[in-house]
C-alpha cells in the first residue's frame, strides 16, 4: 500500500519544499516538457546526465486526463488489498496509537486524491503516465516528469518488479525500500531543475508552487503526512550521505541490495560500510478463543519516532527511537469490537529499552485521557527488550466489528 501512496506525494513536494532546491542558483536554457516526443528525449537525456545511467530500452508513456487518476488509484488499490484487509491494517494501527482509532484509511487516501498529479511511473506496467490537463505547468511539470523518469531508469537497472514494495506484514522495509526510490529520484530532479531554469522563472516557479492547495493532506493524520514525506525528505539526504562517502557506486549498491530499515535511512553508517539489519522480534501470536487474527507488522524507528511525536514528545523521540534494533507487533480483535495489541522491540541497551518503555506508558496515559473504557496496558521490559500488551475495549457506541468496510 506505501507505493500506492506515494503517488499522492510529488506535488505536496514541489509545494512544500521548493526552497530546497536553490532557485536561483543555476544559470541555464530553459527546457520545456510539454511536447512528446523530442521534449520528452531531450528530458530523457536530462536525467541519464543527472543519474549517471543511460536508459537501456525506449520509455513507454501512458496519457491520462486528471479525473480519471482517482478511479485508477482505486482500482490499484483494491488490486493489492481487500477491503477487509485495509480496515484491519487500520484497526491495527490504531491500536497502537499510529492514527486515530476509527479512521478509514481509504477514504483518508482518496480524500487527498482530491490534489494534484502531474505524472506517475507505474512499474506494474512500466509506464510513465503523463496528465495533459494537470494544472502544474512549466517548470514544476518537468520537475515531476523528471522525477517520474528516473523511477523508469531505476526499473530499467534495477528491476523494481523484484523489490518486495507490496509487502504486507514490513511497514518498515517497504518504507526503506521507498527512500531509496524516491530520494534518488528527488536528487535527479533538482539537478535537472537547476540545469533548466533561470533566476526568472525560478521566482515564477516558487509563486506557482506556493499556490498549489495541500490542505487536504496538512488535515489529514499525521502518520499519513509524516509518512508519505519520510522517503522524499529523509531518502533525499540518505542517498546524499551515500554519494558522500562511496559516490555513484555506492549510490547503486543501495539499489543493488536496498537498505532494509528506516534505521539504516536515518543514519547511513548504519547501512554502510556494514549492514546493520534489525534484530529478530516475534511477539506471541498465538490467537485467544474469540480473536480474529487483524495483522502482522513492523512500526520501525522512524514509526515509532511518528508515534512518539503525536503525543507530545516532539523534542525527545528521535532520540528515544534511536535506541531501536527491531520489533514486531500482532494485533487481533473479537466480532464486539474488542481488541488485542502485542508488540515486542529490541533495544540497544537497558536503557534505551527503558527510555521507550517510559515514553510509550506515557503514550497510553495520553490516549486514556480521551477515551472511555480505558486502554489496559501491561508492559515489560527484560534487559534490551520490551513486550507491550495492549487491550483495546470498544469504545462506547463503538460499530467496529469484524465486519469488512463498503
Amino acid at each position: 500500500m506505501k507505493r500506492v501512496l506515494q503517488l499522492t506525494m510529488l506535488w505536496l513536494l514541489v509545494a512544500s519544499s521548493a526552497l530546497l532546491w536553490r532557485l536561483g542558483a543555476q544559470e541555464a536554457g530553459a527546457v520545456a516538457a510539454e511536447k512528446a516526443p523530442a521534449k520528452q528525449a531531450s528530458l530523457e537525456r536530462e536525467v541519464e546526465q543527472g543519474r549517471g545511467l543511460k536508459f537501456l530500452r525506449p520509455v513507454a508513456y501512458g496519457s491520462m486526463k486528471s479525473a480519471e487518476f482517482k478511479g485508477f488509484l482505486k482500482k490499484k488499490i483494491r488490486g493489492e488489498y481487500t477491503p477487509q484487509e485495509i480496515r484491519d491494517y487500520s484497526r491495527a494501527l490504531g491500536m497502537i496509537g499510529l492514527v486515530p482509532e476509527g479512521v478509514d484509511f481509504e477514504a483518508k487516501v482518496m480524500e487527498v486524491m482530491d490534489e494534484q498529479v502531474a505524472a506517475f511511473y507505474d512499474q506494474d506496467a512500466g509506464l510513465l503516465y503523463t496528465f495533459a490537463d494537470s494544472p502544474l505547468q512549466g517548470n514544476l511539470k518537468l520537475m515531476i516528469l523528471a522525477h517520474e523518469l528516473t523511477h523508469a531508469l531505476q526499473d530499467q537497472h534495477f528491476h523494481l518488479s523484484r523489490w518486495p514494495l507490496k509487502r504486507k506484514d514490513n511497514d518498515d522495509l517497504v518504507s526503506a525500500h521507498l527512500a531509496a526510490l524516491e530520494g534518488d529520484a528527488t536528487i535527479v530532479m533538482e539537478k535537472v531543475y537547476k540545469r533548466a531554469s533561470k533566476l526568472r522563472t525560478a521566482l515564477n516557479d516558487l509563486g506557482n508552487a506556493l499556490e498549489q492547495d495541500s490542505g487536504k493532506l496538512q488535515r489529514a493524520p499525521r502518520y499519513f503526512r509524516d509518512m508519505l514525506l519520510f522517503p522524499y525528505q529523509e531518502g533525499r539526504a540518505f542517498i546524499e550521505e551515500l554519494d558522500r562517502m562511496g559516490g555513484p557506486e555506492l549510490v547503486n549498491r543501495a539499489f543493488r541490495t536496498p537498505p532494509v530499515t528506516t534505521a539504516q535511512i536515518l543514519h547511513p553508517k548504519k547501512f554502510h560500510p556494514k549492514s546493520e539489519g534489525p534484530l529478530p522480534s516475534l511477539p506471541d501470536a498465538t490467537s485467544e478463543p474469540g480473536w480474529r487474527l487483524l495483522s502482522r507488522n513492523t512500526v520501525g524507528e522512524f514509526g515509532v519516532i511518528v508515534l512518539l511525536r503525536q503525543f507530545d514528545h516532539e523534542s525527545d523521540a528521535a532520540a528515544v527511537a534511536e535506541g531501536w534494533r527491531g520489533d514486531g507487533y500482532v494485533a487481533f480483535e473479537t466480532n464486539g469490537g474488542n481488541g488485542l495489541l502485542r508488540w515486542r522491540s529490541e533495544w540497544g541497551s537497558p536503557d534505551a529499552a527503558k527510555r521507550f518503555a517510559d515514553a510509550y506508558r506515557d503514550v497510553v496515559t495520553k490516549r486514556n485521557t480521551h477515551r472511555q473504557p480505558a486502554l489496559v496496558l501491561e508492559l515489560k521490559e527484560s534487559s534490551s527488550r520490551v513486550d507491550v500488551t495492549l487491550r483495546v475495549p470498544a469504545a462506547a457506541g463503538d460499530k467496529q466489528s469484524a465486519v469488512g468496510t463498503k
